[in-house]
């Protein structure tokens, strides 16, 4: 950055006087929090019809012919993929787009690659739900919405990622940072595997559906590869705030997505018992890091508010 001149200055070319920096970046602010509440509202679309919608279509199906083998693989694995990547994927997108450049205070992105990434993100998770559910042209569509949701991710991996710390160097990068990093890689593994399956389906396979055992070790690269991780590293950053727990312990939650990523492979290779071990004792773990069940720090006593205090109760 150029001395004496702020980001918005640099990034506009020329000086600035503070009211339009001022408004510069209320602008900017705007723009960021509709992007956010469309990642939000078009996730909660995607929970409410594809997710919802088709899960308890599904149960009243199994419940009026009373046989768990009545409805076909394709749907139910339609209505996985809807749950996970259309709406818990569109608001880890969403809210890594609006917060984790201002957490790390990085160098602002361009939005249009944010609101890119949405359409490509939402196009190929529609795609899927209607090859799944339809098996409309499923042979081109299951490969195109599984390249579709990698290049979303792509975006938003570079857009998050690409910019240095602002006057940071080598700044060594937090705990929760390395965290979320984790979860972020595991999500990139998980979209490889759904495109690598659904190349091979739209290959070799005689309809839209995984077998039971490879749709297991999907499902365990998706649930412990990425989310558990993202939960764990966004908790570390934000739970010891709301609820003014304890200091997390870095080392023990580093150590628990350690754990979990051996559980994880050892659920691709096929060993169940193993996995669940040390999935288990990665949850044991990541629950002491946080402190979940420790009393939080009983504060000094001071003038007004104490900073430690959670931040509802400093709000109120």
């Amino acid at each position: 950055m150029s001395p004496g001149l702020t980001r918005i200055e640099v990034q506009e070319g020329r000086r600035l006087t503070p009211q339009q920096i001022f408004a510069a970046t209320a602008a900017r602010e705007t723009s960021l929090s509709r992007l956010l509440m469309t990642y939000i509202t078009t996730g909660l679309i995607f929970m409410l019809l594809p997710g919802t919608f088709l899960g308890v279509w599904n149960l009243f199906t199994i419940s009026s012919r009373r046989a768990p083998n009545s409805i076909p693989a394709a749907w139910v694995q339609a209505h996985g993929h809807a749950q996970i990547f259309g709406w818990i994927g569109m608001f880890i997108l969403g809210i890594g787009f609006y917060s984790i450049p201002k957490l790390r205070r990085l160098n602002g992105f361009a939005l249009p690659a944010a609101w890119t990434s949405w359409v490509l993100w939402t196009s190929g998770v529609t795609l899927r739900w209607l090859a799944g559910v339809y098996q409309w042209h499923w042979r081109a569509l299951l490969p195109l919405s599984a390249a579709l949701e990698l290049a979303a991710f792509l975006i938003f991996f570079r857009s998050v990622s690409g910019h240095r710390l602002e006057g940071a160097g080598k700044k060594k990068l937090d705990a929760w940072v390395l965290v979320v990093i984790t979860g972020a890689l595991g999500l990139m593994l998980a979209l490889l595997a759904n495109l690598g399956a659904a190349l091979f389906l739209a290959l070799c396979g005689a309809a839209p559906e995984l077998s039971a055992e490879i749709d297991q070790r999907i499902l365990a690269l998706q649930t412990w590869g990425f989310l558990a991780p993202f939960v764990w590293g966004f908790s570390a950053r934000w739970l010891p705030v709301f609820l003014g727990l304890r200091p997390v312990r870095t080392r023990a939650l580093l150590a628990a997505v350690a754990v979990n990523s051996a559980g994880v492979l050892a659920s691709l290779a096929g060993r169940t018992a193993a996995s669940a071990i040390l999935l288990a004792a990665g949850i044991l773990t990541a629950v002491c890091a946080l402190r979940l069940f420790e009393a939080p720090e009983r504060p000094a006593k001071t003038e007004g508010v104490h900073a430690s205090y959670p931040i509802f109760v400093r709000m109120a």
